[in-house]
């Protein structure tokens, strides 16, 4: 029985951690080694048919995090779980079925592809790969259709990547992506190189595509404006952590988190009539190799105390569902829409 069929994520992550050895200090081979924790016990789910929107500041975790869902990274701790059965080891024939049904849509298209290739043949390359007996009759009305899907014309399939428009390039990825008939994609930042008026075209085509095919996505971005539009719920991510994790318009009505808080407050078109005003965060990112003791976000909130200083605060469950990690946020207290209790 799939995931589709019981009712249950199609991908989940327990714990899942990769850390890095750096030099910190010093020059060459007699610098100081030190750990950089890019995603340090990030747990989360994905239901078939839903998209889970991953947000934060670059350097966050994000892209790191999608390389660990499709296993195209070994996590240093910590299990991914694709249709109830742990990702394989990478390279070996049982991965490669798997990766089949988990893909990546990439964020810059022209660097995705080949110049040197058409894009008619990019798009039926995973076909040749995975699906070797397929005769080439069959394996073109494969390109053709999912060309179609995307909204690509058929005379497209012998034009080069560079003669293409990057809304075009985009949507030739995709077609590639969705070739194999996947049930989950890995967006990464896959507007944030294109056009507004491309953007809003390509959101549209993600929006059909999903309800088409029952596709679940990872969609990764610092666009909170299109993360409340194409997510079902939200993960946001400070530093290699989740600090806020649940439905998208609960979370978007009423952030918990001060960094969540911080970041909508710098979308307009999010800030309710009468609302009280919440400052824009300050300041830059920590260091992810010599990160704050305790909260690692307290060096930039408004609320930090001496606690925040000496204990990480662990994700809690509200009653609408949501988890949340700060001292002052519990289940008694979070009840005041888009600040944080006292």
């Amino acid at each position: 029985m799939t995931a589709q069929d019981s009712g249950k994520p199609l991908l989940q992550a327990h714990g899942i951690a990769k850390h890095f050895s750096v030099r910190q200090s010093g020059l060459g081979p007699f610098g100081r080694k030190g750990l950089l924790k890019a995603v340090d016990g990030v747990t989360l789910s994905v239901m078939p048919g839903r998209t889970l929107g991953l947000v934060g500041e670059s350097g966050c975790g994000k892209s790191t995090t999608g390389r660990l869902l499709l296993g195209l990274m070994t996590p240093s701790a910590g299990e991914v779980q694709f249709d109830g059965q742990p990702l394989a080891k990478a390279g070996t024939a049982e991965w490669r079925q798997q990766r089949q049904l988990m893909q990546m849509v990439y964020q810059d298209p022209l660097g995705a592809l080949d110049r040197r290739l058409t894009v008619g043949r990019q798009i039926g390359e995973p076909l040749e790969i995975h699906h070797p007996g397929m005769t080439v009759a069959d394996r073109n009305e494969r390109i053709v259709a999912e060309m179609a899907a995307v909204g690509l014309q058929p005379h497209h399939a012998e034009r080069y990547p560079h003669e293409l428009s990057g809304g075009q390039r985009q949507r030739v990825v995709l077609a590639r992506a969705l070739i194999l008939q996947p049930r989950l994609l890995v967006c990464d930042e896959p507007i944030s190189a294109l056009d507004v008026s491309i953007q809003a075209q390509v959101v549209n085509l993600l929006l059909d595509l999903q309800q088409d095919l029952n596709l679940a996505y990872v969609f990764i971005s610092h666009d909170l404006k299109v993360v409340r539009q194409i997510s079902h719920d939200v993960a946001v991510m400070y530093l290699g952590r989740i600090v806020e994790y649940g439905e998208a318009e609960s979370l978007f009505r009423d952030p918990q988190h001060p960094y969540t808080q911080a970041l909508l407050a710098a979308i307009p078109s999010v800030v309710r009539q009468g609302a009280p005003r919440i400052a824009p965060i300050q300041g830059d990112p920590p260091d992810p190799a010599n990160p704050p003791s305790g909260c690692a976000f307290r060096t930039r909130c408004p609320r930090a105390t001496a606690l925040c200083a000496e204990t990480a605060p662990a994700l809690q469950t509200l009653p609408d569902g949501r988890q949340v990690a700060c001292h002052f946020v519990t289940p008694d207290t979070a009840s005041r829409p888009g600040r944080v209790a006292a």
